[in-house]
C-alpha cells in the first residue's frame, strides 16, 4: 500500500470528490431567486399593465376625435341630402331661376336667410366638390401676383421650346418619308447597265528638261545638250492594253434624257523603251526650287538613251471611279436608237506602278512620293442601243481622259492618262 503525505492525500481526495459533484438545474436556481426576491415578477407585470393602459387611452381618444369629424361631415352631407339642395340647385340653375346678388341674397320662393345659412355652413363641402372636379380657384397673394408675368413668361418659353422640338421631329419625319417615297419612285423607274470596255491605254506628256545643275557621282553636269529638251521628243513610249468594268444606274428625266451614276474599275498601262545600266543617281528637280522644294534623288538602273541592253518597262495604274453624267437619245425609237453620254468621274488611284523620268531626261526610276492618289476623269461615248427580250444591248466607242496630272504639281513634267475603248453593255429595268 502506497503511503501519501498529508498534502498528496488531500489532493487525491479533492480530485475524487470533484468527480462526483452534483450541479442544481435552472429550475432550482429560479426557485431560489423567487424566494430571495418575492416581488420581482410583480414589478415587471405592473409595468406591462401600465403600458397597455396608456396605449388603450390613446386609441380611445383618437377614435373619439375621428368620430366627431365624421359626424360633422355627415351632418353637412345629411343637411344637403335631406333638404334636396343638390337637386334643387342644379334644377333651378338649368331653368335660370336662381339669381344671387353680390351680397349673397337669392330671389326665389324660399327664404333668403335659409339659403345663406346653408351656403355658410356647407362652405367646406363646396370646397371639397371643387377640388374633386379639379376646378380650383385660390386667391393669389400679393407677393406671388407681383411675379405673375415672369412666371407666365417662363411657362410660355418652355411651351415654345417644346413646340419647336415637336416641329423639328415632325420635319425630320416628313423628310425621311419624302426621301423614302422618292427612292421608291426612282427604283420603280430606273434601270441598271452592266458593262465591260476593252481599251487602248496611253498617256499625254508635257514638260522640258530642267536647266538646273545636278551632281552625278563625282561630276557636275549640265542638262544633256545632245538630246531634245522637250520630254515628248526625248522618250520612247507606246500604248498598252487596258480594261474597264462597271455598272451604272439610269434614271429618266424626260423621254430622251436620263441621269446616270455608277461605279467602275479601270486598268491603264503603257510601255516604255529603256536601257539597263549600272546603278546611278536619278535626280528629280522640283518646281519652285528657290521656295524650298528640294530635289529628290533616287537610285536608277535604267537609262533613257544608252545602256548595255534593251529593256521594256510598264507604267501600270489601277483606279476606281464614280461616273456621274447624262445620257441623251439623239435619234431612233424604243427598239433601236442612238444616244450620246458624257460623265465626270471622281477617281482614286489605289495602285500606281510608274517609272518617272528624271528631270534631266537621262534616267528612269520609281518615286512613289510624286504619284497623285486622287484625280478626276472625263468620258464621252456614242452608243447604239437595241431592245430585245426585256433587255437593252449597247455598243459604244468611248474616250476617257485624266484631267489632272498623274504626278503631283511640284514635279515639273505632267502626265495625263487616256483610254480609247469599245464599250459593251446590257441594261435591265428594275420594275
Amino acid at each position: 500500500m502506497e503511503k501519501y503525505s498529508p498534502e498528496e492525500f488531500e489532493d487525491i481526495l479533492k480530485e475524487k470528490s470533484d468527480q462526483y459533484m452534483l450541479y442544481p438545474s435552472d429550475r432550482v436556481w429560479d426557485n431560489i431567486l423567487d424566494k430571495l426576491h418575492p416581488f420581482r415578477r410583480v414589478k415587471y407585470f405592473s409595468i406591462l399593465l401600465l403600458f397597455m393602459a396608456a396605449a388603450s387611452t390613446a386609441i380611445i381618444l383618437s377614435n373619439e376625435e375621428s368620430k366627431h369629424a365624421i359626424a360633422d361631415s355627415g351632418r353637412i352631407a345629411h343637411a344637403f341630402v335631406k333638404n334636396n339642395h343638390f337637386e334643387s340647385l342644379i334644377k333651378n340653375h338649368n331653368n335660370g331661376q336662381i339669381k344671387l346678388n353680390i351680397a349673397g341674397t337669392k330671389k326665389q320662393k324660399q327664404p333668403a336667410a335659409r339659403v345663406e345659412k346653408v351656403i355658410s355652413v356647407d362652405q367646406r363641402l363646396a370646397e371639397h366638390i371643387e377640388l374633386s372636379t379639379k376646378k380650383i380657384t385660390l386667391p393669389v397673394p400679393e407677393q406671388i401676383s407681383v411675379g405673375e408675368n415672369s412666371i407666365q413668361q417662363s411657362i410660355n418659353n418652355v411651351l415654345a421650346e417644346q413646340e419647336k422640338k415637336e416641329a423639328k421631329k415632325h420635319n425630320i419625319a416628313n423628310t425621311l418619308v419624302s426621301v423614302i417615297e422618292k427612292a421608291k419612285k426612282i427604283k420603280k423607274n430606273s434601270s441598271w447597265q452592266f458593262y465591260i470596255t476593252p481599251t487602248i491605254s496611253y498617256r499625254s506628256l508635257s514638260g522640258q528638261a530642267s536647266k538646273s545643275v545636278y551632281q552625278y557621282s563625282q561630276y557636275f553636269l549640265n542638262t544633256n545638250a545632245p538630246f531634245a529638251r522637250d520630254v515628248k521628243d526625248a522618250v520612247n513610249h507606246s500604248p498598252g492594253i487596258g480594261l474597264e468594268i462597271g455598272a451604272s444606274m439610269y434614271y429618266p428625266i424626260t423621254k430622251k434624257l436620263s441621269f446616270k451614276i455608277g461605279g467602275q474599275v479601270n486598268y491603264n498601262q503603257y510601255k516604255i523603251k529603256a536601257f539597263s545600266s549600272a546603278p546611278e543617281i536619278a535626280t528629280y528637280g522640283m518646281n519652285n526650287f528657290i521656295g524650298g522644294n528640294v530635289p529628290i534623288n533616287a537610285v536608277s538602273v535604267y537609262r533613257n538613251n544608252t545602256g548595255y541592253s534593251n529593256s521594256t518597262l510598264r507604267n501600270e495604274h489601277y483606279m476606281i471611279s464614280i461616273p456621274i453624267g447624262f445620257d441623251y437619245r439623239v435619234l431612233g425609237n424604243k427598239k433601236v436608237n442612238l444616244s450620246v453620254a458624257s460623265t465626270i468621274q471622281p477617281t482614286y488611284v489605289f495602285a500606281n506602278y510608274s517609272y518617272l523620268i528624271s528631270t534631266n531626261l537621262r534616267n528612269y526610276a520609281k518615286e512613289p512620293s510624286l504619284n497623285r492618289k486622287l484625280n478626276i476623269n472625263g468620258a464621252f461615248e456614242a452608243s447604239l442601243n437595241i431592245h430585245s427580250g426585256g433587255l437593252k444591248w449597247s455598243i459604244a466607242p468611248q474616250y476617257r481622259y485624266q484631267m489632272m496630272s498623274n504626278f503631283k504639281n511640284k514635279y515639273p513634267i505632267r502626265e495625263n492618262l487616256m483610254d480609247f475603248g469599245i464599250k459593251f453593255g446590257v441594261t435591265k429595268s428594275i420594275n
